[in-house]
């Protein structure tokens, strides 16, 4: 289950956020529940939220949170709820029902006795964050803050559009086609832009790689080495320190000779057949093979992912 809230930060004359409008919907797009709420603002308040006259109707005639309090819960009780980015919205459906069971509320800073009952009541559901899970699946590693890059959030329209372009995000990463069709079309751009063939230094001069190019080979394998001779495909399919298969992308004509930077022009080998396609004794036909192999595995996803 999805579950989107927009809330306004605390910010004067609130001393907390307040959820204006809830949706949740099925792994589908589905849509299970859609309500907005009356955060009880001033008019003035509300008109920083740029809804217009129409959408400020709406929500004057929208029901209190503690009206709708328990369907929420009721809703999301012992399903996987899945947020685009969880922490400030589970925060704010906390601070909503804490004031709701308390009414006018506490002091800020103030902890009471009920805090283990809000949490008991939450933890019904099983929290997860999309967001996080989208910058592990983009894999750009921010060494300063010491986790994944965390992927800007695209503006949408309303909380359910939220709901279902989250849906939509993760049926493509569980896709290995549509993952597959996304990192060669951000490999072909890069050709596109410019960018490919580009002299780095690095240890001498080297040419620049496209990271999304090897990423999708690597998607494509799912775990197995791409030579059809291959005796045993599969004996590097465990995993790496980092998560990746443990195989190498190579390009099936030389790169620095000006080999193309594309999936379609690469292949995952085993460290054997890596090592025999590079100074091994083969012919022209073991590399006209793997150019083919690697073409037809191309054509394939890229027709699925349509």
């Amino acid at each position: 289950m999805f579950v989107e809230f927009d809330a306004v930060p605390s910010t004067p004359p609130l001393e907390r956020a307040v959820p204006y409008e809830i949706a949740l919907t099925s792994a589908s797009g589905r849509k299970r529940w859609h309500q907005f709420i009356n955060p009880d603002w001033e008019t003035t308040y509300l008109e920083q939220l740029q809804l217009g006259k129409s959408g400020l109707a709406v929500l004057e005639s929208a029901p209190r949170f503690r009206e709708v309090a328990d369907t929420l819960l009721s809703r999301i009780q012992g399903k996987r709820v899945v947020i685009y980015g969880r922490s400030l919205q589970y925060a704010a459906i906390y601070t909503a029902l804490e004031y709701t069971w308390l009414l006018d509320g506490l002091p800020y800073g103030t902890l009471w006795p009920g805090t283990a009952d809000t949490l008991a009541q939450l933890e019904r559901s099983r929290w997860e964050c999309a967001r996080l899970r989208h910058g592990e699946f983009e894999n750009d590693w921010d060494a300063a803050e010491g986790h994944f890059t965390l992927p800007v959030e695209e503006p949408t329209a309303d909380a359910l559009s939220r709901c279902r372009v989250t849906a939509a995000l993760l049926r493509c990463m569980a896709d290995p086609a549509l993952r597959y069709a996304e990192l060669n079309a951000r490999a072909e751009q890069t050709v596109r832009d410019g960018k490919s063939h580009r002299p780095r230094s690095q240890g001498g001069q080297r040419l620049s790689r496209i990271a999304a190019s090897r990423d999708a080979v690597l998607e494509r394998s799912q775990g197995a080495c791409e030579n059809p001779r291959c005796p045993d495909p599969r004996y590097t399919s465990a995993l790496g320190r980092n998560g990746s298969y443990l195989l190498e992308v190579d390009h099936i004509d030389d790169h620095a000779k000006g080999g193309d930077d594309l999936p379609r022009a690469m292949i995952a080998l085993c460290p054997n057949c890596h090592a025999l396609k590079t100074r091994g004794t083969v012919d022209d036909s073991f590399r006209d093979l793997l150019r083919s192999t690697a073409l037809v595995r191309h054509q394939e996803l890229l027709s699925k992912a349509r």
